[in-house]
């Protein structure tokens, strides 16, 4: 049978009885019949190295000589030491110097086995739900210290900081717990009312790159309890830099190299076609206009790249006829597949692919184009030289299914990077993008790409595109 909240083992006792109360000494069997471990002890000198050297959760002290004297002695060991007095109410000289200690409970001489039973019952309870909450704040102290980036617990309340971890103290300007928190001269006004205003339902507020300390910070504020709030900053400068450093490559691939490389390709068109070039200079033209394409789509590429990874590019799905992305992508390989005389089978519910086909998809057609040329290439360059590459397309409720299949093995060096980028292997002019971007691609598109590879059975990618949602 399993048990919520600490198990009875946890709940156990461990007790001192000291003193000379006969009631008292008639718990001894009860208590230990509920699992309680008890120690008795009968002069000051006994108690003090008994409690010294168990710590029990409880101290039960009863008519005995220096009782004062004797607890005191108990609190030097353990200031937090619990203890149950039993004294005789008639005598208050007797026990009123205890009144000065905290954690202590009291009972008359006069209370019954029952009472004292009640009394052990209620404390044993409390004390579970004390070394929970112990335990449960070492554990958060531990999470808290662990933390790679600042946290801390800021009270509103007194404007001071209660706890901060270890990267607090590391990532941060030196600060005084009792000065005005980290982070606060750097928000507005209106930022700080927002970010920490108490509620009657706790909140959880989000800033972005919050510039201080010379860095810039993404800043979490959770309210944990009234007028207390818990504060995560991670530093994402490096990111921040990184990011203007990618629209700094977009800006200059698009002003700064794919209009003059455009020109390079019309001019090169025209040289081709009306220049009227003799013979010996007609394939210097194609070779320029070729080379001038190629870099066009590399940068159109790269562009596309630096869009997916910073989510500026948000595919323009529309539904679509899956036959003019594959037709288009095959027909880039031309020249591939004529070098290494392979083989294009392609299929679509077993059916041989035709124009008649209908597979209607959901996605930006000219993506869905662009990893599939990236997925048929990388097959075809894997391919052996006279082998067939089949495309396998399916469809079902929800997605089409596409398998492109070669007779190749993926390098077991890179299977587990396949898809990452920069990872190719004995390809001369291999970038390391096609499967990296056909990937980006199809989860941009809400579908997904997988492989399987064996030196027998070659290599399969697989590929789902949605169809188009039902209105």
């Amino acid at each position: 049978m399993q048990h919520s909240g600490h198990s009875d083992e946890h709940a156990k006792l461990t007790i001192l009885i000291t003193g000379k109360s006969p009631v008292i000494h008639t718990l001894m069997p009860i208590l230990h019949d509920l699992g309680h471990a008890v120690s008795i002890t009968r002069s000051p000198r006994e108690s003090l190295f008994t409690y010294a050297s168990q710590q029990p959760d409880l101290v039960i002290m009863a008519e005995q000589d220096d009782i004062f004297q004797t607890f005191s002695s108990i609190r030097e060991v353990n200031d937090e030491a619990e203890a149950l007095f039993i004294i005789d109410t008639s005598n208050p000289e007797s026990f009123e110097p205890l009144f000065d200690f905290h954690n202590i409970s009291f009972l008359p001489a006069t209370a019954s086995k029952e009472q004292l039973l009640t009394f052990i019952k209620n404390f044993q309870a409390q004390h579970v739900r004390k070394k929970k909450h112990k335990e449960d704040a070492q554990l958060y102290g531990l999470i808290l210290q662990s933390l790679p980036f600042p946290a801390l617990l800021i009270s509103t309340k007194d404007q001071q900081t209660i706890i901060a971890n270890k990267a607090a103290h590391e990532q941060l300007p030196s600060f005084e717990y009792e000065q005005e928190p980290p982070f606060m001269s750097a928000l507005s006004d209106e930022a700080r009312h927002n970010l920490f205003s108490d509620l009657e339902s706790y909140h959880l507020h989000f800033l972005k790159s919050v510039g201080a300390y010379e860095r810039f910070w993404d800043l979490t504020v959770d309210q944990v309890a009234p007028s207390v709030f818990m504060l995560l900053a991670v530093d994402v400068t490096e990111q921040r830099q990184q990011m203007q450093l990618r629209e700094e490559m977009e800006r200059i691939a698009r002003h700064d190299l794919r209009s003059p490389t455009a020109n390079i390709v019309g001019m090169s068109r025209i040289l081709e076609t009306e220049a009227g070039l003799s013979e010996d200079f007609q394939p210097l033209a194609s070779i320029v206009r070729k080379t001038s394409e190629r870099m066009i789509r590399q940068i159109d590429t790269s562009l596309t790249l630096i869009r997916l990874e910073t989510g500026s590019l948000k595919a323009d799905a529309h539904p679509f006829n899956l036959y003019s992305a594959i037709s288009a992508a095959i027909g880039d390989l031309s020249q591939l597949v004529e070098d290494k005389s392979l083989n294009i089978l392609s299929e679509y519910e077993n059916e041989p692919l035709t124009e008649e086909s209908i597979i209607v998809c959901y996605g930006e057609a000219s993506l869905i184009i662009t990893m599939f040329s990236n997925l048929l290439k990388n097959a075809a360059e894997a391919a052996p030289e006279n082998t067939t590459i089949n495309i396998d397309i399916t469809e079902d409720s929800r997605y089409i299914t596409t398998k492109i299949h070669n007779m190749g093995a993926i390098p077991a060096i890179i299977r587990e990077t396949f898809f990452d980028r920069y990872t190719t292997y004995g390809k001369k002019n291999g970038t390391g993008l096609g499967t990296y971007s056909a990937r980006l691609i199809a989860s941009a598109s809400g579908g997904d790409i997988s492989f399987t590879t064996s030196e027998e059975k070659g290599t399969t990618l697989i590929t789902t595109i949605p169809k188009p949602p039902i209105n």
